[in-house]
């Protein structure tokens, strides 16, 4: 190597770092290694060169399985984050709704004191995938898995339904399981924290045989806490098991079972506001429930998996899973805007809930390459299958003397339980059952261009029972040959970058609505066109991303202004509809994930995001009052999330911290304006390596203990602060 690239690379690290420390999407960094690409360079970052496809102890992965086979993320043609486990345990993430709020473009919103809804490109995310395998979240009680059995969170931002068949075009998320390891480890850990937050993890891996082909991994976590807010409080069982076995050279088969129940007593309906909007200032720890609420939910999952490679070019894949729901909930919540002249209005409810459900899936990928026109081109095949029921009853119940004042309330005063019902029951069965078939190639059009072309083919059908009465509150349907298409192009046009091009679709059902003339109404179609610079830098050890984007949503049902309400051709009654709305997002992403400096992990995201209803109409055909706003109002224009570790060469200690950032946002109540402004919350880590096997940790949440919503509802309440200052101290041990 010449003395000149040698100067341009070993000016290129500490010239750099700050910049991307500060700027996420400081790509202007990258110019001395783009221009020094074309000689061969040795790396001043020898010990953190990838050499495995997943990266352990950094703050990215090698490759990525969210889009079907093994792909590294300079690779794959849109917007994909991934929360490694590394990530997950120095910044103290327990749950997915914690590592989520702690990604690149994503939105969490708070539903209770458990239920929460993720937010991508103001769209909600509704399918959670298992390995690979699709699950619906939407509907019933949206409760966060904990995230002990589990290496890493994969999130793609944008449509998925090549892979996923119908949804929102904003993204999805994959959980990628724990497997077992080749060799003997158990690790250990406790941890305590503010607010009576006691945890303890145990993760044991082992072989069963000599040769190292029968594996097992066994993992458990307990937690017992209380919240910031008074009176309620989780208790968390987890348990995961899993038995890998090589039927020989290529063939290796798995199966397991994961196990989850969260005992509670909950907060629902979250803090009021005055009628007039104005924010009531309550302490952070009220909470205007019954002390006698009660809330358990439970999930058993059986998965199996197995995958064969032919020879060296071909490979398949074949998942399964099953899921049991059976959720429970008994609680007494309050509701209502608050006078200001008397500081009433709230009233309370009770009501019991409960939620019985099965979820089944499968995928089967075909993944391999084939040699034409001189070159070696790469082809996935497969076909999925998802199907989820569920039986779910509530009761609304009487409550006496029910007014309260927010400012006095007494949860253990409200000692009344649920008995009187105030209406009959309502007892509905949902079924969903969704399958598909998925192909794509990438054809290698020169060296350093690729063309992917790919769709799917999805059958869809939902219908909703009525278990009272036996008479189907929607008409059953169903949408049977649907096309969804997808096309990349990318072009390496450095040794460690890429530019692409990329068109992605995906659709969502409205077959339970109708048009004047009784047809069902067309399904909504979202489009994804995005454009992107991708990097990975010193081997893949540290990963750059850039992507502007813009997502239209055509197709939305509005009603027919020239066919009031009742449709004399809709079998269940109700407006007819035409599907003229319009809404778009459009933004940019960018992120920087891995090691930028030797003994230095950071991940930085920064997101600028604009949604807009185009067309939205009333009955009347007259603009409604969305028509030209925002569509996802509590989507932050502009946000980042930035989190890094340091640890100095030949020392014990290691020190991070981050922020998350966001600016102004809002949600109306009626003709109201609810705002939150823009905030920042801090945190902070620091650690030592007691031992080679035993490590101490303590993490800093909201350091400058800044109160804020990190939920908007309405005047009659959904309002949630965000957690005051907190501390977790941790000791883990590993052998």
């Amino acid at each position: 190597m010449s003395r000149s690239a040698a100067s341009r690379r070993s000016r290129f690290a500490p010239h750099c770092a700050p910049r991307l420390l500060a700027l996420p999407f400081a790509l202007v960094c990258a110019y001395p290694a783009v221009t020094a690409a074309a000689e061969p360079q040795e790396t001043t970052m020898q010990q953190v060169v990838v050499s495995t496809d997943r990266l352990e102890d950094s703050y990215t992965a090698g490759t990525v399985t969210i889009g079907k086979g093994n792909r590294t993320l300079r690779e794959t043609p849109q917007s994909v984050s991934v929360v490694t486990r590394k990530r997950l345990d120095d910044q103290n993430l327990r749950t997915l709704d914690e590592a989520l709020q702690a990604t690149t473009g994503i939105v969490v919103e708070q539903g209770s004191s458990y239920e929460r809804t993720f937010t991508s490109r103001g769209f909600t995310i509704e399918t959670i995938q298992y390995d690979g395998v699709a699950s619906q979240r939407a509907n019933g009680f949206a409760i966060s898995p904990d995230l002990a059995i589990f290496d890493a969170v994969e999130v793609l931002r944008g449509p998925a339904g090549l892979f996923n068949g119908a949804g929102n075009p904003g993204g999805t998320v994959n959980l990628v399981r724990k497997r077992p390891l080749k060799h003997n480890q158990v690790q250990g850990q406790l941890s305590a924290g503010r607010w009576n937050n006691y945890r303890a993890d145990g993760d044991a891996s082992f072989m069963l045989n000599d040769a190292g082909t029968l594996r097992a991994r066994v993992v458990a976590a307990r937690e017992d806490r209380d919240y910031f807010y008074d009176v309620a409080n989780a208790k968390r069982s987890v348990g995961y098991a899993i038995v890998e076995a090589d039927l020989g050279a290529n063939t290796t088969v798995a199966g397991g079972v994961q196990y989850e129940r969260n005992d509670m007593v909950p907060f629902y309906g979250g803090l009021p506001r005055f009628a007039d909007g104005r924010d009531l200032n309550l302490l952070r720890s009220t909470y205007l429930n019954g002390a006698w609420s009660k809330t358990d939910v439970k999930s058993t999952t059986f998965f199996a998996d197995l995958n064969h490679r032919f020879n060296a070019d071909w490979k398949v894949r074949v998942a399964a899973s099953r899921m049991k729901e059976d959720n429970d909930d008994f609680s007494g919540s309050a509701f209502g805007a608050v006078n200001p002249a008397t500081n009433l209005g709230p009233t309370l409810s009770s009501f019991h809930q409960h939620l019985l459900g099965k979820q089944s899936g499968v995928d089967a990928t075909l993944e391999g390459s084939f040699a034409a026109f001189g070159r070696k081109h790469d082809v996935i095949v497969g076909a999925n299958w998802q199907q989820r029921d569920y039986d779910y009853y509530s009761q609304l119940y009487a409550v006496p003397n029910s007014g309260i004042d927010p400012f006095t309330f007494d949860a253990h005063a409200f000692g009344w339980y649920p008995n009187e019902p105030a209406r009959a029951a309502a007892n509905t069965f949902r079924d969903t059952e969704q399958s598909g078939g998925y192909a794509s190639v990438r054809l290698a059009l020169a060296d350093q261009v690729k063309l992917v072309l790919g769709g799917r083919v999805s059958n869809w059908k939902e219908s909703v029972r009525n278990q009272v009465t036996g008479v189907y509150s929607t008409a059953p349907y169903k949408e049977d040959g649907e096309f969804t298409p997808y096309a990349a192009l990318s072009y390496d046009f450095a040794r460690d970058w890429t530019t692409y091009l990329s068109y992605a679709e995906i659709f969502r059902s409205q077959a339970n609505q109708f048009t004047a003339s009784g047809d069902r109404l067309a399904p909504a179609t979202g489009s994804n066109y995005e454009a992107g610079l991708k990097g990975a830098l010193y081997g893949g050890s540290l990963n750059v991303a850039l992507a502007v984007f813009r997502i239209i949503e055509e197709n939305r049902s509005q009603s027919d202004p020239l066919n009031p309400s009742p449709c004399p051709a809709s079998p269940v009654g109700g407006a007819c509809f035409v599907g003229e709305g319009r809404v778009r997002s459009q933004g940019l992403d960018a992120e920087v994930s891995g090691a930028v400096l030797p003994g230095v992990q950071l991940t930085a995201g920064y997101t600028y995001n604009q949604t807009r209803y185009l067309h939205d109409r009333t009955a009347t055909g007259a603009p409604s009052a969305n028509e030209n706003q925002p569509l996802s109002t509590f989507t932050p224009r502009h946000m980042a999330r930035i989190w890094g570790t340091w640890q100095p060469s030949g020392t014990a200690w290691s020190v991070g911290g981050g922020v998350n950032a966001q600016s102004e946002t809002y949600k109306t109540s009626g003709v109201l304006r609810l705002s939150q402004a823009g905030y920042a919350t801090w945190s902070g880590r620091v650690a030592y390596q007691i031992t080679p096997n035993l490590m101490a940790s303590v993490n800093l949440n909201n350091i400058f203990d800044k109160t804020y919503y990190r939920t908007l509802g309405s005047t009659s309440g959904s309002n949630w602060y965000g957690e005051p200052r907190n501390v977790t101290a941790t000791l883990r041990a590993t052998f």
